[in-house]
């Protein structure tokens, strides 16, 4: 048995919880911005990347402020550790419909070149 590559489930959960922020994307952005529980499970859903990624940074010993991720890091921790009061839904909207598709595809690319060493 080959031992498990460090970083690779905390890609998995970071591809999970952008493609879930995928399909709420589909709802479109009216119907994001009016339902305060689809702005809210975004908002969680970048946290979940942000963090999957801090992780992944620490288990390949990436040091701290040397992220390749610095962007979902920073959201994560505004969203964080900000008032629930200064989430902008079309913040998160413009993160999601910007950044999400591209941040899926580098990550998609890093786990099949770890994984296949």
């Amino acid at each position: 048995m080959t031992p498990a590559v460090p970083g690779l489930a905390e890609l998995d959960q970071a591809l999970e919880a952008l493609d879930a922020i995928a399909r709420i994307r589909m709802a479109g952005r009216k119907e994001f911005e009016a339902l305060e529980e689809l702005v809210w499970a975004a908002a969680y859903l970048w946290i979940s990347v942000g963090s999957a990624l801090k992780q992944f940074c620490r288990l390949r010993g990436i040091e701290q402020g040397s992220s390749p991720f610095p962007g979902p890091i920073r959201m994560r921790d505004r969203l964080c550790y900000r008032s629930p009061s200064t989430v902008a839904s079309r913040i998160l909207w413009d993160t999601c419909v910007s950044d999400a598709d591209d941040l899926a595809e580098l990550l998609r690319d890093l786990h099949a070149a770890l994984s296949a060493r």
